[in-house]
């Protein structure tokens, strides 16, 4: 139609602009148009930001930012949606308020759309940013108020609580609590016109457009809107005040006179039935007046569906109920209640309410005291199926199922039949016949019913008659006296028939005695039955406290909310309930005694339990002058108890104590127990204290039985037989005392280890005699070797003692105690492969942890080692040895207390030690130190690898308290205590040097973490004039441990070499800034860097004496060194710090490298090094003592064998450390320095230059190629656009570089004496590279190779980055014709001012030195 070349019509100067267009229609027509598809609205709404260019009096005031997040909001996409939210939230929260301020005129549109979004994150991420506007803005929202408050409010009860939840908190602020309902009120006609257009007009189709959305997600979206518009309506009328309400009557009568409101009652979706009854609820308390205008539907509405039992319904539709109930007088003349109301609530009562008990059936008390008469006449058949259908209900599934629904159900039967039973108190004939079908009809049948159900035994009720019962004896002196005085006694007579029926049957079930004695004890004690979380209770009590007996008025129950009284208050006071108890217990008898019943002896136990009267014993044992003999009680039970066939006793035993309850006193109790101690069974007694022990009334019962002496002395003896006969070996299993084992060692057990009051169970004189028997007889066993079978009688003493041990305070304070310990010391210490108590290790275990439990306080005088004795220092270490043995074999079994006790007395050992370090000449303080140090190896090695299985069961926080507590402390202390040694000790050739402790924390120290080697709290240590850019922890750490490489004691040597190496590969991080720095200096040719100050100044300081000491010795030769001597140490040190030099070396990048190497090439430090190790090395390096058929076939070397550098290492091998030492150096130079060796090595004469290339070519270039090799085969190091390949059998490494069409391989070939040979580049094939680029492009690689000290690969990977770089555009050096610097691998950087090409600093120095000249090399010109 027109392109932008063509020629325009004459006149018109300037394109065509929609955004002229528009603001020519503005100027005529006064309206701005909208966006397309939203229509043009003439009215004052805010519209959304224009999409045109024009109309400039709006579109400036918005930012061009959120002009564009704006108009992403409108996408119909979730995800762009959500992103715009979140951005436009965040640009609130970030930009200035004024230009925030400039949304506020389009946001109400936007906020009303996007609330209602379909997707919830949209809805929640809305109303966040909301709340960003809302700060940002603050009171310059008010005049949008109007325009955003309805869908506000509505967004506030979205079903989706994280959303609803958003848009209260942006609500809350924007208006404190105080000022929340005045802005509802001035927005409430508009919020009102909103609620009342979703409810009575949207719909699905015309709140979404029916073309794009799907069905599903319009009904979705409707279903939202229309639950939250009526949780709207009722929060509206919750938070504005009375007046407000008044002035929204004719509004809100409008919308209840709207048949579409009250079908909603009827909806097909729950969520919008409990919204509607909600805001029923809401009208009748807020708005009475409406809803009575409205009574017919309002009632037709709610009442006509109270049966539904949706669980999002219920709760507020019976809300609704209520308040229809007590709002409208009238509502029943509205519902049919015969056939409309009440056989619905029949059915759900039947039901259970559908596994919705707990709400629904707390409404029944206040529901029936709002049945009118008409309602409910007549009365008792009312009554009947109202009971009926509540208890019913007991037997539903979710009510058997649930004891909270059983529960409700039973409080709810409870509180309807107490208050009808008040309702109709009095002695009219109607009255009885309702009080007769309340009684015998309903409530004993309910009884009766739960005799038989243990879920309905356990629940309130019991509890719940009982405290009917009660308020009955309470009303026995009013008004009504006579009438509950009346059922009071008809109850009783009922129940105690349906007791009886119960208990005079032989064949009787368990379960219903079993609930009888329950509903009796309960009666007899209700303040022990286990209450429900219930803050208040229902007590009829009224017309009790008035005295009066008048009918409560008919509009509500009377009912008062008290809190629980008194026991007196909650307590039966009349005689019924012994009567009846001893009633039953003497018919029970009666089957006891002639018919054996074994069921009716456990009722008659529990009865016993609950009733420990004088009346119910006098019933049992018939007594003629009405009061029992003392202790005839017990004696009855004594019979019992010794049937021999009696298999269960544990209920017996529960009658003994009710039998000493009925005793005058304390003595009478005594004479009791001390006469069935000589009576019964040991199985017994051990039950007997048992009990005892586990209830303090008991306990106290039994205080002098127990403290005395015919307790105490038999006690005394069945250890003396235990033990006597254990002595004998195994004894026959038909022994009497022997079959009571199982009873026997527990009782000893019990009596020991049980504690009250911080005192023993039984006489302290008899613990102490039984400890010194089993310590007797300990000592007796471990003497014996041929007397039979130890095992079990050791075994059960160690249980014994564990319990005792474990539980007993101060038990050490006992001399025999402490003798018991020390003999299972002992006892454990033998050789368990050659005595016959090896069984018992394992049981002795858990006796000895107890036994350290029971120490640990003894261990705090160890404060000073120097002053402690060897008596005094033998048991801690024998406890560090059972711990380490403990933690290798058996760590499962420590508890949490037990590693507590480990953690903390290792640590606190190692405090001491390292406090007492000028002792260690001591020989039992060395054994203390190397025991301590050996435990923290032993767990430093169990945490570092716990073994399969174990870490499930230990303690949860224990590898971690390990690792963030332990770990810090113990190496915190070995530290320095390592570097204190040789300051203490200074001579190491004296025979008080403790070498011993030097091993033990060298090896402990062995473990140490890198992190706290460089964050180590050692003293600061620096050297003047020492140029370093380590970090001062870093650089003290070398200062200190350096120089003890050279101390004359090879453990500590070899300790300081193993954290020394830890931490070399971090140094050249530190050298990283100051490289740079030099590498940048155009002065310098080369820039250098020196390795760690410390270690070359180790290095300065030895090679003169290893110059004097191996002087004498040929280049070729070898020298013996002395083990151990002065020399050696020298020796043995030089060759540490070059290991330690060579880590550093290899952990340096490339750049670093370069300026390293050049810094010993200056000092000549690698070249005394070669001449010093072709001293040290032997002729044959081939290692010590292999088989000679195996040296023939696979010979192995000091090359080919990794150096053991072990702090234990015998004298016999120290002979061979220096020399596997110096191949391992030599080794490594070769591996890491290959050009600066090959340097060396081209520069010596001919005899050394033959020498050194025999040696290396015969025993290191095949370790050293097949190790490359290899490197290359196995390495993960991936390249883009090259491959590498490599051949062991021809030593060859194939590359190939392809880029595009070009394809380059290349083969690199090793050399026999490599690395001391050049390496050869050969021509592999190629494809699209000049002949001559391909040249210099081998040339490259082969001076790589040739001039980097590090591996093939890292030659590879320069090379291709020289490649890569040249097919990136970068100009070669027109010096070295290379992009990458051969030596010091860096760019051309150095640009020529006239021809612009760019050069090598290092190469422009040498053009110009070697020239003479100053001139570019390209152009003759001045170089700037």
């Amino acid at each position: 139609m027109g392109g932008k070349n063509k020629q325009r019509t004459k006149g018109n100067v300037r394109p065509s602009s929609s955004g002229r267009a528009a603001d020519l229609l503005a100027r005529e027509s006064g309206v701005i148009p909208g966006f397309v598809g939203f229509g043009i609205s003439t009215s004052n709404e805010p519209g959304y930001v224009p999409a045109v260019h024009g109309a400039e009096e709006i579109d400036h005031l918005v930012d061009a930012d959120f002009r564009l997040v704006l108009r992403k909001l409108s996408k119909r996409d979730a995800v762009t949606k959500l992103k715009a939210v979140q951005e436009f939230g965040a640009m609130c929260q970030e930009r200035e308020s004024d230009i925030v301020k400039g949304v506020l005129p389009y946001w109400p549109r936007i906020y009303c759309k996007i609330s209602l979004d379909h997707d919830r994150r949209v809805r929640e991420a809305t109303q966040q940013a909301f709340e960003q506007l809302i700060l940002k803005v603050k009171r310059n929202l008010a005049p949008y108020l109007k325009g955003i408050m309805g869908h506000w409010i509505i967004a506030q009860c979205d079903t989706y609580s994280p959303a609803a939840s958003a848009a209260s908190v942006a609500f809350q602020t924007a208006f404190p609590l105080n000022k929340q309902p005045e802005a509802l009120s001035f927005c409430k006609d508009e919020v009102l016109n909103v609620l009342q257009d979703n409810l009575l007009k949207e719909t699905a189709d015309t709140l979404s457009d029916p073309q794009s959305i799907p069905e599903e997600e319009r009904e979705a979206k409707y279903m939202r809107l229309l639950t939250s518009s009526l949780l709207a309506l009722k929060r509206l009328l919750v938070m504005i005040p009375q007046t407000d309400r008044e002035a929204l009557g004719e509004h809100l009568a409008h919308v209840l006179s709207q048949g579409k409101f009250w079908k909603y009652s009827k909806h097909k979706t729950p969520q919008v039935r409990g919204a509607f009854f909600e805001v029923v609820a809401a009208l009748c308390e807020l708005a009475p007046q409406l809803v009575e205008a409205e009574a017919a539907r309002a009632c037709s509405a709610v009442l006509l569906s109270i049966d539904d039992a949706d669980p999002v319904v219920l709760p507020p539709l019976w809300e609704a109920v209520l308040h229809i109930l007590s709002s409208i007088e009238d509502c029943w003349t509205h519902v049919n209640a015969r056939k409309g109301v009440l056989p619905k609530l029949w059915v759900l009562l039947k039901e259970g309410g559908h596994g919705l008990a707990t709400a629904l059936h707390p409404n029944m008390l206040p529901f029936i005291s709002k049945l009118p008469a008409e309602v409910t006449e007549p009365k008792l058949d009312f009554c009947r199926s109202f009971f009926t259908s509540i208890i019913q209900g007991l037997s539903s599934e979710r009510a058997v199922a649930s004891p909270s629904e059983c529960a409700a159900i039973v409080f709810a039967t409870m509180e309807c039949l107490r208050f009808l039973l008040l309702q109709n108190a009095g002695e009219e004939p109607e009255q009885r016949a309702m009080q007769t079908v309340l009684i015998s009809e309903q409530l004993l049948p309910l009884i009766d019913k739960s005799l038989g159900n243990p879920a309905l035994q356990s629940g309130p009720l019991f509890l719940q008659i009982t405290e009917m019962l009660v308020s009955w004896e309470k009303r026995t002196t009013g008004n009504d006296a006579k009438t509950f005085q009346r059922l009071l006694v008809d109850f009783w007579d009922g129940l105690g028939s349906l007791c009886v029926g119960y208990v005079d049957q032989e064949q009787t079930e368990q379960v219903a005695l079993e609930g009888v004695a329950s509903l009796l004890q309960i009666m007899q004690n209700p303040c022990k039955q286990v209450k429900r979380k219930k803050s208040v209770k229902i007590c009829f009590s009224d017309q009790e406290a008035k005295g009066q007996g008048e009918d409560p008025p008919s509009g509500t129950p009377p009912t008062e909310l008290s809190e629980s009284q008194g026991k007196q208050d909650s307590s039966l006071r009349s005689s019924h309930l012994l009567e009846l108890v001893c009633q039953l217990a003497e018919l029970n008898m009666v089957y006891v005694c002639e018919r054996n019943s074994e069921r009716h002896l456990h009722f008659l136990a529990l009865l016993l339990r609950a009733f420990p009267k004088p009346q119910v014993f006098q019933v049992l044992l018939k007594s003629e002058d009405g009061k029992p003999e003392q202790g005839l009680e017990a004696e009855l039970v004594v019979m019992w108890l010794r049937q021999d066939d009696r298999q269960g006793t544990d209920f017996l035993v529960d009658m003994v104590f009710s039998a000493l309850h009925c005793c005058n006193s304390k003595g009478e109790q005594t004479l009791v127990l001390n006469h069935l101690t000589m009576s019964l069974k040991w199985g017994v007694i051990l039950q007997i204290i048992q009990k005892a022990c586990a209830d303090a009334g008991y306990l106290e019962a039994c205080r002098g039985w127990l403290k005395g002496s015919v307790l105490g002395e038999r006690l005394v003896g069945l250890a003396g037989e235990l033990c006597a006969f254990g002595l004998k070996g195994s004894p026959s299993l038909s022994s009497p005392l022997m079959s009571q084992n199982s009873h026997s060692w527990p009782l000893i057990s019990l009596a020991l280890s049980q504690q009250s009051n911080n005192e023993s169970l039984i006489g302290k004189v008899y613990v102490e005699q039984i400890i010194e028997r089993l310590h007797a007889t300990l000592t007796e066993a471990k003497g014996m070797s041929d007397a039979g079978n130890m095992e079990p009688l050791v075994s059960f003493i160690c249980d014994v003692a564990s319990n005792f041990f474990s539980s007993v305070k101060g038990c050490l304070l006992l001399a025999a105690a402490e003798e018991l310990v020390l003999t299972i010391f002992q006892l454990c210490a033998l050789d368990q492969t050659l005595t016959h108590l090896s069984g018992v290790y394992g049981s002795a275990t858990c006796l000895k942890l107890q036994a350290c439990d029971c120490l640990s306080p003894c261990l705090s005088i160890l404060s000073d080692l120097g002053k402690a004795s060897a008596a005094e220092l033998a048991l801690p270490v024998e406890m560090m040895c059972f711990l380490c043995w403990l933690v290798d074999h058996s760590p499962t079994v420590l508890g949490s207390t037990h590693w507590d006790f480990l953690l903390c007395s290792m640590l606190a050992w190692l405090e001491t030690a390292s406090e007492s370090s000028g002792a260690f000449w001591n020989p039992w303080v060395q054994q203390f130190v190397c025991a301590n140090c050996e435990l923290i190896v032993r767990l430093t090695d169990f945490f570092i690898a716990l073994p399969a299985g174990v870490a499930e069961q230990l303690p949860s926080e224990l590898s971690s308290e390990w690792q963030e507590f332990f770990v810090e402390g113990i190496h915190n202390l070995l530290l320095p205590l390592l570097v204190k040694i040789p300051v203490e000790f200074p001579e190491p050739d004296e025979p008080l040097f403790p070498m011993a402790v030097v091993v033990a924390v060298g090896n402990a120290l062995s473990y140490i973490p890198i992190q706290l080697l460089t964050q180590n709290k050692l003293p600061a240590r620096f050297v003047a004039d020492q140029n370093s850019s380590l970090p001062d922890a870093l650089q003290t750490l070398l200062n200190t441990l350096g120089p003890l490489l050279l101390f004359k004691a090879r453990p500590l040597q070899l300790a300081v070499y193993h954290m020394l190496h830890k931490i070399m590969p971090l140094l050249p991080e530190s050298d990283r800034e100051s490289a740079t720095a030099k590498s940048e200096d155009e002065d310098e040719e080369e820039p250098c860097l020196s390795p760690p100050a410390a270690i070359m100044t180790i290095l300065t300081a030895t090679e003169e004496l290893l110059e004097n000491i191996l002087g004498g010795v040929q280049v070729g030769g070898f020298a013996v060194v002395q083990p151990l001597s002065m020399e050696h140490c020298c020796i043995l040190g030089y060759l540490l710090a070059w290991k330690l030099l060579l880590t550093f070396f290899k952990a340096a990048p490339s750049q670093l490298r370069v300026q390293y190497s050049l810094h010993l090439r200056k000092t000549r430090a690698l070249h005394k090094l070669l001449l010093h190790l072709f001293r040290l090395m032997p002729e044959n390096p081939a290692l010590p003592g292999q088989p000679t058929e195996m040296a023939s076939k696979d010979p192995k070397s000091f090359f080919t064998e990794n150096l053991s550098l072990s702090l234990h290492r015998e004298y016999k091998h120290c002979c061979h450390t220096v020399p596997h030492l110096a191949c391992s150096v030599y080794y490594g130079a070769l591996k890491d320095l290959p050009a600066m060796v090959r340097l060396w090595w081209n520069s010596q004469e001919k005899r050394v230059f033959s020498i050194v290339d025999k040696f290396t070519s015969k025993y290191v270039s095949s370790v050293l190629s097949l190790q490359e090799i290899t490197s290359v085969q196995s390495s993960t190091q991936t390249f883009e656009n090259m491959t590498v390949k490599a051949r062991s059998a021809t030593r060859e490494v194939i590359a190939t570089y392809s880029v595009d069409d070009i394809f380059i391989e290349l083969v690199i070939q090793l050399p026999q004496n490599y690395p001391l040979g050049s390496i050869s580049v050969e021509s592999g094939r190629r494809v699209g590279v000049a002949v001559q680029q391909w040249r210099n492009w081998m040339l490259q690689l082969s001076t790589y190779l040739t001039n980097q000290n590090g591996s093939i690969m890292e030659g590879l990977s320069l090379w291709k980055n020289n490649v890569d770089k040249r097919f990136e555009g970068v100009e070669d050096c027109m010096i070295c014709f290379s992009v990458i610097h051969g030596s010091n691998y860096s760019l051309p950087k150095k640009a020529c001012r006239t021809c612009k090409k760019k050069f090598h600093s290092a190469c422009l120095y040498k053009w110009f030195t070697s020239s003479n000249k100053s001139t570019c090399p390209l152009c003759r010109e001045t170089f700037f």
